[in-house]
């Protein structure tokens, strides 16, 4: 039997993040439950909000609490009995993350949508747990608790307007269509546990890899079942189509905040969760060598990604709803990075996953600050329609041009920091594999370049009520730093970035060498975390012999094969 050690310090520093998060979240349930029940609904908003940002700076410090606590013995490690990993990688995604957070707790503190504020932010934490914790994974039983862990949280939150029909309305299909993923994807990680007898990603990758005859779907009824699943799972935490009808719903009727959370840091982790998937362990799954058009679910996501991306955009240009707006924004956006997922899977060195990191992280500021100028709408005006942007120019000038050169670096405008975003990811497409898999690459991203046009023209719509339509009702109010500083912040990023893109370029690249989207860097790493025969080597059949079970184990401990392989 393999030796299972309990948890040590160790363990609990490289998830130190996760704990504070868990434990804040009780804490500011407390406190207004205790002492400010009573209070007045802005006071309590205030209070408690003081209290989250607090959290939430002590969260990011502790992101980097390990770097100086402890020797490390390479840039990745696993814990908690190899279910979860540390390193770089992780802290610095989860830093980014709670930078996130602390946006949608500013922007949730400029207006009153509800009266449960304690809840409200203690979910708020509690979804970061989940999306922390699901960046970390490297378990198919972790990944899916991580899941739902965050999901849960975000159907709550979307229903936290009360007064609102739209709030109880998106958060149903919010959660209807959840409930249904979750279950099918839950079915797609037991086949693959069913086929290969483990449930870690890596030894997932190592049971297919030594099977040669898993090269590809051809005439694999059970992969391709277990495939599909899965990317019904995840298909919908991304909002790609046909996975994405609740998303509209959803991000008109959930608070601004809540949505913007949705669209950010909740999208961040499932893009990350799907790159260690499909790179790490279903990669013998994607295609034949000879092209990727040959069967393997390479196909299947390159057109989700062509349909994601068209229909995204095509369907955001008859929107009158700013949120609505974006969330067809989102779900194209999500296409452009399946694009790049695809290209990881063919890269297997890091770089092409470096571009989707450093997409991810412009989309996230850029996303940020649009979705405080929704919450700026709702707290003056009560709506989020795009023509009550009329005339915002006139009586806000500086925040216009912020939101201005936002929404250009969601077109992918030269010089911001969408325009590297889309080049970076979209030219590592185009270079990798040969000539055949080059021009399976090339319609997409030529189909991405199309839609990027396309997109021009309902963002334009919103500069164009901003600019150059007058205004026929009140305009909004002076805006609280709680709505001006995500704005500003975000701007200073994607034109900070867009000007001199080298530093985050090379910050993005470099997470992704060291992490298990590298196939060089898994080599590295497999050999501290695996160190018994290859599975080929104790089976006769792959196909029909038992795979060997064990429990996953620290990277000091190595696998024993248990009976069925001997």
């Amino acid at each position: 039997m393999p030796r299972i050690d309990p948890p040590s310090l160790t363990d609990f520093l490289n998830i130190s993040p996760v704990v504070l998060l868990s434990v804040w979240g009780l804490l500011v349930l407390f406190l207004d439950f205790a002492f400010l029940r009573k209070a007045e609904s802005r006071v309590r908003s205030r209070l408690l909000g003081g209290v989250s940002l607090i959290g939430v700076v002590a969260a990011v410090a502790a992101c980097f609490v390990p770097e100086f606590v402890e020797t490390r013995t390479g840039s990745e490690e696993l814990y908690f009995q190899g279910t979860l990993l540390g390193g770089v990688f992780v802290e610095r995604v989860a830093a980014f993350v709670i930078v996130l957070l602390g946006f949608v707790i500013l922007l949730s503190m400029s207006f009153e949508f509800t009266d449960y504020w304690g809840e409200y932010y203690a979910l708020l934490f509690w979804s970061t747990v989940g999306t922390i914790l699901l960046i970390s994974a490297e378990e198919l039983v972790t990944i899916f608790l991580s899941l739902e862990t965050m999901t849960i949280s975000l159907y709550l939150l979307t229903a936290f307007e009360k007064s609102r029909k739209r709030s109880a309305e998106g958060a149903l299909k919010y959660f209807v269509y959840g409930s249904v993923s979750s279950a099918l994807f839950l079915f797609g990680l037991s086949l693959i546990y069913g086929i290969t007898g483990v449930t870690r990603l890596e030894s997932i990758g190592l049971a297919l890899r030594d099977n040669q005859a898993a090269i590809g779907l051809a005439g694999n009824i059970t992969g391709t079942a277990a495939v599909l699943l899965v990317l019904v799972g995840f298909g919908f935490k991304v909002a790609a189509v046909p996975f994405h009808q609740w998303a509209p719903d959803a991000y008109e009727g959930a608070p601004a905040p809540v949505a913007a959370w949705i669209a950010t840091g909740s999208k961040v982790a499932s893009f990350i969760a799907l790159l260690k998937m499909l790179v790490e362990a279903l990669g013998a799954w994607a295609s034949d060598p000879t092209g990727l058009t040959s069967p393997g679910w390479v196909t299947i996501v390159a057109i989700i990604s062509a349909v994601t991306m068209t229909y995204g955009n095509f369907a955001a240009l008859g929107q009158t709803n700013f949120k609505r707006l974006l969330a067809y924004s989102s779900i194209a956006h999500g296409g452009y990075m399946l694009v790049g997922v695809l290209a990881s899977v063919v890269a297997q060195d890091g770089k092409a996953a470096g571009t989707v990191l450093f997409y991810l992280a412009v989309y996230g500021f850029s996303n940020i600050g649009a979705f405080a100028l929704a919450a700026w709408m709702v707290r003056d005006k009560g709506t989020d329609e795009v023509e009550d942007l009329n005339g915002l120019a006139s009586h806000s000038p500086g925040l216009a041009v912020c939101i201005l050169l936002l929404m250009l670096s969601l077109i992918g405008m030269p010089v911001l920091a969408g325009f590297w975003g889309k080049l970076y990811m979209f030219m590592e497409a185009v270079n990798r594999g040969d000539e055949a898999n080059r021009l399976t690459f090339l319609w997409l991203v030529a189909l991405g370049l199309m839609n990027s046009v396309v997109s021009a023209f309902y963002y334009v719509r919103v500069l164009r009520a901003m600019f150059l339509r007058p205004s026929t009702t009140p305009p909004l109010a002076r805006a609280p730093f709680t709505v001006s500083f995500p704005i500003l912040a975000s701007t200073a990023v994607v034109v900070g970035f867009g000007l001199y893109p080298a530093p985050l370029a090379d910050q993005t690249l470099a997470l992704a060498d060291v992490s298990s989207f590298s196939i060089a860097a898994q080599k590295g790493f497999r050999s501290s975390v695996y160190t018994g025969p290859p599975i080929k080597d104790t089976l006769p059949n792959f196909r029909d012999a038992p795979m060997p079970r064990g429990v996953p184990v620290r990277p000091e401990a190595p696998v024993v094969p248990g009976p069925a392989a001997k």
